[in-house]
């Protein structure tokens, strides 16, 4: 009994330090999946990347892999887009948008492979030359200027990339009030199950008590009738205590993973292919 009261008192330590480092985590990955998001809205595609990877380090949301498919392909980073479509199907093969992204996969194959070809071929680049301008030939036409230039314009159409065709869907409540409950009823059950384990040592050593006396006289005095009861209530109340600190400590680790699910669900708001957003539920557990 006293191994598994010191048992209790490390836990009673380490489980809060553990949840806190979880809700640590959780937390910073969503901050920098929000970033990655309003880096996307803005049209930084590569500053979103660098956003959702951090946030993937963290999370491992299987959704965050489509993101960094979709704003590599934006960002024209193809070959790193290819391989975040394929690490995304790997991760989550039941995907609801798997049609779109194998869609997405066929396309940018040939692109992919036609790049790796042209840097193959691509000549070394000859060390620049002094270029002499040739000498100017004086106009001879009466009424014009002898140095006239001719200006030449080169007529470039920009590429415009939009971020979203349609506005994002809003994201999902996160589960920080289940993760709070969960933490707060997981230390009262932790602490239910000590008090209950320091009511049994203190049966127990009355109970040892008692039995020696017996032993020794074969009768007990009315005050040691006195405190064979107390010893019978105080195992009656380390029974009530486990019962409730157990149902207390599973209720707090169920409202905990309920939460972080949450979080975790919250990060599959991803970018849709070709545009607007599509709900991509997932979860690292």
């Amino acid at each position: 009994m006293r191994l598994a009261a010191v048992v209790v008192a490390v836990l009673v330590t380490m489980a809060p330090a553990a949840f806190a480092a979880e809700a640590d985590a959780v937390r910073d990955a969503r901050m920098h999946y929000d970033r990655g998001m309003a880096h996307y809205e803005l049209g930084e595609f590569k500053s979103a990347v660098d956003e959702f990877k951090q946030a993937y380090a963290l999370s491992k949301a299987p959704g965050l892999l489509f993101n960094l498919a979709q704003a590599s392909r934006l960002a024209k980073d193809y070959e790193p887009a290819l391989h975040f479509y394929r690490s995304y199907l790997r991760v989550r093969p039941d995907a609801p948008n798997r049609d779109d992204v194998e869609r997405r996969i066929t396309e940018l194959e040939p692109i992919v492979e036609a790049h790796r070809r042209a840097e193959v071929d691509r000549p070394p680049t000859p060390a620049p030359r002094a270029v002499t301008p040739p000498p100017t030939v004086p106009d001879q036409t009466p009424g014009k200027s002898a140095d006239r230039s001719a200006d030449t314009t080169a007529e470039t159409t920009p590429e415009t990339t939009r971020a979203s065709d349609a506005p994002l869907r809003p994201m999902p409540p996160g589960g920080k009030k289940e993760r709070v409950a969960g933490l707060v009823i997981g230390a009262v059950g932790v602490a239910a199950l000590g008090a209950g384990i320091g009511l049994g040592v203190a049966s127990l050593d009355a109970q040892n008590s008692l039995s020696k006396l017996a032993t020794s006289m074969g009768s007990w005095s009315p005050a040691e009738a006195n405190l064979y009861q107390l010893g019978q209530q105080e195992a009656t109340a380390a029974t009530a205590m486990y019962v409730v600190g157990g149902a207390a400590l599973a209720t707090g680790v169920i409202l905990y993973i309920v939460g972080v699910r949450k979080d975790h669900a919250r990060f599959a708001v991803a970018p849709a292919p070709g545009g607007g957003a599509q709900a991509v539920w997932s979860c690292a557990f």
